[in-house]
């Protein structure tokens, strides 16, 4: 009996649903959009800061949440932590195209706002100000 418990809780902890809780950290990494003079600065486990820079060329800085859904290889991006409703960008990792959420008479689905190519994983010491010298 015990020799079953064992393996039960052996396999248990290492099946994969239990690997898939794994957070992925993506601390210190940075996704620049030169082009459109937007960047996603990662500065700790789960905050990101969003710079973004609109038709007029001003550039605002907003704070959010990430998670990294591994299952479906995006980086969701949230105005609330563990709020699945109040995501606004998911960026899918194998190509770094950007998608916003919207609300639509249908309910929430995803925009293409940055297409492929346009994104791309950066290493700048004043990103901010990087992207500012780019205008």
């Amino acid at each position: 009996m015990s020799k079953k418990f064992f393996i039960f809780i052996f396999l248990f902890f290492c099946s994969s649903p239990t690997f898939a809780l794994k957070k992925i950290d993506l601390s210190n990494n940075q996704l620049l959009c030169p082009t459109l003079y937007w960047g996603f600065e990662f500065t700790s486990f789960n905050r990101v800061k969003v710079i973004n820079t609109d038709l007029n060329k001003i550039t605002k800085i907003n704070e959010y949440y990430y998670d990294v859904d591994t299952e479906l290889s995006y980086i969701n991006i949230f105005t609330n932590q563990n709020k699945i409703r109040d995501r606004v960008y998911s960026i899918e990792l194998n190509s770094l195209r950007v998608d916003i959420w919207t609300m639509t008479g249908g309910g929430f689905t995803t925009r293409e706002m940055f297409a492929v190519g346009l994104c791309e994983f950066v290493v700048i010491d004043n990103f901010l100000s990087y992207i500012e010298s780019l205008k």
